[in-house]
């Protein structure tokens, strides 16, 4: 049921006219809301239960936790800056801002794209929570 209002929610943010107060309003619901639900379980989390917590996976953040997507993120703004550096917007230098311009073409596209995003956010909360929770 959460997955069709979120691919309504989707559909119908991906149908308002960009750079507008409302689309600038409807993405920052979703993000906003995760932001709150992320805070309050870090209130939740820190308010005796650390010592429960400890030998969970819900633990502190470790460096190796972090390295796979820290060499993600530098590997996509690497082949952001070499491919600008080699033409930019050009037809046989395509850059990831180029290519995701060509995916945003489309209203469906758009829609996926943005419920991916939601997905990005929604996850790993879900799977934090679910954690969390006491058997």
């Amino acid at each position: 049921m959460l997955v069709v209002l979120a691919a309504l929610y989707a559909w119908f943010a991906t149908g308002v006219a960009p750079f507008t107060v409302g689309a600038y309003v409807l993405v920052a619901v979703p993000s906003l809301f995760g932001l709150v639900l992320y805070a309050r379980d870090e209130a939740r989390s820190s308010r005796g239960d650390h010592e429960r917590r400890r030998g969970s996976p819900l633990g502190p953040t470790s460096r190796p936790d972090v390295v796979p997507w820290l060499a993600v993120l530098a590997l996509a703004l690497g082949l952001e800056a070499f491919s600008l550096a080699l033409g930019g917007r050009s037809a046989r230098v395509p850059t990831l801002s180029t290519t995701l311009d060509h995916l945003l073409v489309t209203h469906g596209l758009r829609g996926v794209l943005f419920l991916l995003w939601l997905a990005v956010g929604v996850v790993p909360l879900h799977r934090r929570v679910t954690r969390a929770a006491p058997p």
